[in-house]
Order: C-alpha cells, then structure tokens, then sequence
C-alpha cells in the first residue's frame, strides 16, 4: 500500500456494516464469533430482536483499524428495522446458510441492499456441515440478481463457519478492501450527523436512543437536535458495553442518554439546529397515544377470563414494549381485529393499569416487567395483563384468540367435545356411551347433539358416569356415561358438543 493509499485510508472513518439474512442462517452467531462475546446465547428463543450497533478493532499491516457492525433482526415483523439497519450502513453482509440456500428474507435483504445502493458482500455461513451445497446457493443468488464471483459477476462470496470460526479473518479483510475502494472520507470538526438505530425507556437512565456517528464528533454535554428542535443535552455515552465515552467519532455506535423527547428511528441527529425533523424519521413515536373506539370489547379466553358480555367484534389492548423498533413491529404485524387504545415505551406502570380499566382493555407487554405493586394493583382492579419476550409467540398467540373469536360472535365458547360410541339403557332412559376428544365434559354443562354438520337437539348432562360411580368431569382422552336433562334423538357417531353461553 503507496503512502497516499494510506493516508486516504486513515481519513476514512470506520466501516458501518449491516449484516442481514433469513432468521436462522447465523447473522448474530457470525457476530458473535467475530466479537468473541456471547451475543446468541442471550437471544431468546435464538432470534436477535432488536437492531444491535457494535464496533471491533482489526490489526493490520497499516495498523488497528475499526469496523462498526449492525446486527438486524431475523423474525418477519422486523422489516421495517432491517431496512433501517441497511439505510445506515456503508456495506451489507448477506449471511446465507449453505445447508438451506436462498429463503424469503434472504430475498427481501437483497432488495433492501439494492435500494440502499450499497456494496454487498455474501458470507456462505454453516460450511462446516455435510449438507452444505455452495454451487446451490451460488445459483439460487444469481436467480434472485445477486451474481457472484466466479459464477458469472462481481460479488464477493466467502465461504465461513461461524460456528467453527473459519472464513472470519478472511471476511474481515474483504471488509476492509472494499471500505478501501468505496469509502468516504470524513471531517471530525463537521457538523454532527448521527443516524438512530434504536430507543427505550430505562428505568435508571431513561430515555435512550442508539445511534450511529456518519460525520463529525458527539461530545457528552454537547445539544442534540432533530431539525430544529432540542431534544437532548447529552448527559452520558456509552457504547455496547456499557463503557463510558466523553467523545465519539464518525463510523461509531453509541448510547445516548439525557432525551427530553425521544426521536423517531431512523432519524437524523445534529449538534446544530436546522430544517424541519429528518425526512428519515417517521416511526414510531415513544409517547402514549390513545384513540377511542365505538367497538365492543373482548378479552382473551381461557387464561383470561371471563369473556366480555358484549363481547363483538374487536380485541382491545394497552401495548408495552422496551425499544421503538420493537413496538413499531408488532403493531406492524398485529391482526387488524385488534384495536390498540393506548402504546409506549418501558415497564408497565399504575397508570396503565388504571386507563386499561377505564377502556375496558388487557395490557400486552414484549420484553417489559410488570412490578409487584402493579401486579398487585392489576388484580385488585382485575384488569388481565400477559408479557412475552419472543414476538412470534405474542404474534401467534393474539392469532389465536382472534379465530376463535367466530366462538364469541356467535355467543358462546366451546368446552370440549366427545364422540358417541354406544347406548345403553338405564332406569328407562338412554344413555350415551362417549369418548372425550377435546377439552372435558362435566356434569350440569349445556350440549348440543351434532350429526355432521347438522344440530340434532340441545340440553344438559345430568349425569356423568365412569362405569357405576357418578364423576364430576371427565377430561380429554377419558370415557363415561352421559345422562340428558330430557329425551334427545341421538345415534352412535353423532358428537356431543359442551359450551358455554358467553
């Protein structure tokens, strides 16, 4: 490398690398390897859920050198901040599982790689398992418009194992070749532009943001605006470890600590004011925002009953969650029957306890805590919170209680169900010998007799018998005898469906 080369690298400022990729292809496991942390084995449920902003030192010839990394996350809600994590990166690393190829989001990365107009660098991730297929992948990116070196373009391609930690020295090198051949040189004493990769709400610090310096120096102490308006006086940096920073340079992820607002992700940050707010913000904004609805409520079965009488048509919910990008997906992802009156950031407090009694909703918190007090507070006034810290299973649970909601439409809740195999006689009447196949039967429930799909008659179970000896319930699996309130025309194959009017 001539002295100029190497005085044009050393006015670079570092690297800021998006690394994207389908859900389970080792983008956090890679950036774990390469950071020598444990960043995967603290992910729940395995799947990085918020965008991470971390910075290595790589020794070279030339000297110690620093590339900024983001780590996007891999569910399907979190689109929106993967496209953030692109927009604010300098490069982009596809990571590809060679066992399992080109999936969905490897194909949505491309697109946000290419609308970001930024290098592309593929990292082959799990070569170092049998069923790895480097000729598959290499053709199934060329299909989807990512044309590699030695099959027919330009991309660079490298085979890595995350796991076993081959291919990584490589990577990071490649990293640096190409931020040498594209990269922008920067002004210290510029006027600050910091792009927010995240925010929250701490309960020692705060309000929050996550940032990434692109130009000039964020000092602690120094004025932070977005477009024109004040939003902080920086009271502290850190960076990912929680190490404290008096001053941060371009290409470096932060925390920011000292908000009297928070901005919106995706926002651009100065130390001057200027313009309106950043044409990039626009997410989610961290305050509380209510609206009122005309529609009846419902509250979920089950582990949260009872059902709402006037129980119709909408799923009404207080919505907590720890970081922006997180609220913003899963209000994103949420069913459309479901009406969110109030959302914002951080634990759940009194007050949303008491304004989710007033609307008549249940609190849904993602990766909040719900202290003893509150706790305490929510059973007294009965209002029903539930918190997750893995979206899909909030996702897929709040699913769930909208389809059965065609239960509460139709004014009652099925509580199991059972298949007549036999009749018998006893004292002059018929019973019917059953087998519960799904949920119970119990003495005094309400049936209807199905046959197909056609409704025989309804009435009670007087009796359930388990041979002689009357039984109170009998659970799914089990099977006993049933007695009816009054004369029913059932057969052996009809079903008896017990349910409950709501």
């Amino acid at each position: 490398m001539t002295e100029q080369t190497k005085q044009i690298v050393s006015s670079f400022r570092p690297p800021i690398v998006a690394v994207l990729g389908h859900v389970d292809h080792g983008k956090t496991t890679l950036l774990d390897t390469i950071r020598t942390s444990h960043v995967a084995e603290g992910e729940h449920g395995g799947i990085t859920q918020h965008i991470g902003a971390y910075q290595i030192t790589r020794k070279t010839k030339e000297g110690e050198r620093q590339i900024s990394f983001l780590d996007t996350p891999g569910h399907e809600a979190f689109k929106k901040m993967r496209s953030r994590g692109v927009s604010a990166a300098d490069i982009a690393i596809l990571v590809v599982g060679a066992d399992d190829s080109v999936k969905p989001q490897t194909l949505e990365s491309i697109a946000q790689i290419k609308e970001a107009g930024i290098p592309i660098i593929v990292a082959m991730n799990k070569m170092d398992l049998p069923s790895a297929n480097p000729d598959k992948v290499k053709q199934d990116l060329a299909k989807a418009g990512v044309q590699v070196e030695g099959f027919g373009g330009d991309v660079p391609i490298i085979p890595v194992s995350a796991k076993k930690g081959t291919g990584i020295e490589e990577l990071l090198d490649l990293i640096l070749l190409v931020w040498d051949m594209h990269g922008i040189a920067y002004e210290p004493n510029a006027t600050l532009e910091a792009v927010v990769i995240e925010t929250k709400v701490d309960k020692g610090k705060g309000m929050i943001a996550t940032v990434v310096v692109k130009n000039g120096t964020l000092s602690s102490g120094s004025d932070v605006f977005d477009g024109m308006k004040k939003i902080a006086k920086v009271r502290a940096l850190s960076d990912e470890f929680g190490s404290r920073k008096t001053r941060v340079g371009p290409g470096c992820p932060t925390e920011i600590s000292g908000f009297t607002s928070l901005p919106d992700v995706g926002a651009i940050l100065s130390d001057i004011s200027k313009g309106d707010a950043s044409p990039l913000a626009g997410a989610v904004q961290s305050e509380t925002l209510q609206s009122t609805t005309d529609k009846p409520l419902v509250v979920l079965p089950d582990f949260l009953k009872p059902i709402d009488e006037q129980a119709k048509e909408s799923l009404v919910i207080v919505l907590k969650a720890d970081t922006s990008g997180s609220l913003e997906a899963i209000l994103e992802a949420l069913n459309p029957k479901i009406v969110v009156v109030s959302h914002g950031l951080g634990d759940v407090t009194e007050a949303d306890i008491l304004f989710a009694k007033s609307v008549k909703a249940f609190i849904i918190g993602f990766n909040v805590s719900v202290r003893s007090g509150v706790a305490k507070l929510a059973e007294t006034e009965k209002v029903v919170h539930r918190t997750y810290t893995i979206i899909y299973e909030l996702l897929d649970e709040l699913d769930d209680v909208v389809a059965g909601m065609k239960e509460v439409l139709h004014k009652e809740r099925e509580l199991g169900s059972c298949s007549i195999l036999a009749e018998f006689p006893f004292n002059g009447e018929r019973v019917a010998g059953v087998r519960v196949t799904v949920g119970r039967i119990a003495r005094g429930d309400t049936i209807k007799i199905m046959r197909k799909d056609a409704e025989i008659g309804r009435g009670k179970a007087r009796s359930v018998k388990r041979g002689k000896e009357d039984v109170t319930k009998i659970e799914s699996g089990g099977e006993c005898g049933i007695l009816f309130d009054k004369p029913l025309a059932f057969e052996v194959g009809d079903a008896i469906i017990a349910y409950a009017a709501i």
